[in-house]
């Protein structure tokens, strides 16, 4: 079988974040749209500031709390899931603006949010870039915003093989949790309708030694409130909407 090896950008967003929901989009505005309401209620969302996306990827949840009347920006590495947010948008007419940027570059985020999301991609990067990521979220926040951030359990993540029919091929992704190390360990494979067998590689931690698919750190609860304490905010862990997550807080609200 011929191999070959594609970055996220270049081949995966496109499979994995647009054509795999190309007959459900509207089951997954759904969700977005519920996820959304929740996120509103559950943390007093400043309507009066902008929200601001780190890695919003297709910009599912970003969309929706536009469609609530929030000011969205969203800030992804993606060009093509960047065009693709940015298209709907404008559909849509919202006031949702999505940037192509590097978030492990230094370059200055907007400020005076008044609320930061980073949902389900902290783990990826090396320690130095993480830290440093989560310290100028804390920076873009109003006084009186929200850092929200979001992660799996640990506990309930389970070996998983699963194959789908895709673009005339087949997708399988393998992934497991190396318990010893906390990371997980995902693994996905495009077979092509002429056999060709497509891998992911896409250095996301520069300083780990190079391979394919995706190894992610998966923090504890306490590692991860610990980690936005450091940026000097209150912080704590609260359930979850989404099944096997959980969501921590930063606000000086925390300490009312």
């Amino acid at each position: 079988m011929i191999t070959r090896e594609e970055t996220w950008d270049g081949f995966w967003a496109q499979l994995l974040r647009i054509d795999m929901f190309a007959e459900q989009w509207e089951a997954y505005r759904k969700v977005a749209d519920s996820r959304a309401e929740w996120l509103e209620k559950s943390f007093g969302l400043d309507r009066e500031r902008p929200v601001l996306s780190l890695a919003c990827g297709e910009g599912g949840i970003e969309l929706a709390l536009a469609r609530r009347g929030y000011n969205v920006i969203g800030i992804d590495r993606s060009q093509v899931l960047v065009s693709f947010a940015r298209d709907r948008a404008i559909e849509e007419n919202l006031n949702a603006t999505f940037v192509h940027a590097d978030l492990t570059e230094n370059s200055q985020l907007p400020g005076n949010n008044g609320t930061v999301i980073c949902f389900d991609t902290l783990g990826l990067l090396h320690d130095d870039d993480e830290y440093r990521l989560v310290q100028r979220a804390a920076g873009a926040l109003h006084r009186e915003g929200i850092l929200l951030i979001d992660n799996p359990l640990r506990d309930d993540l389970s070996t998983v093989r699963r194959w789908q029919r895709i673009r005339e091929g087949y997708f399988l992704m393998e992934a497991w949790l190396d318990k010893a190390s906390g990371i997980q360990i995902q693994n996905p494979i495009f077979i092509s309708p002429e056999g060709e067998e497509v891998l992911l590689r896409d250095p996301y931690d520069r300083k780990r030694e190079s391979h394919t698919g995706v190894h992610r750190y998966v923090y504890t609860p306490t590692e991860l409130v610990n980690l936005l304490k450091s940026t000097g905010l209150p912080a704590r862990e609260f359930k979850h909407q989404r099944g096997g997550f959980y969501m921590v807080a930063g606000s000086r609200r925390l300490e009312e």
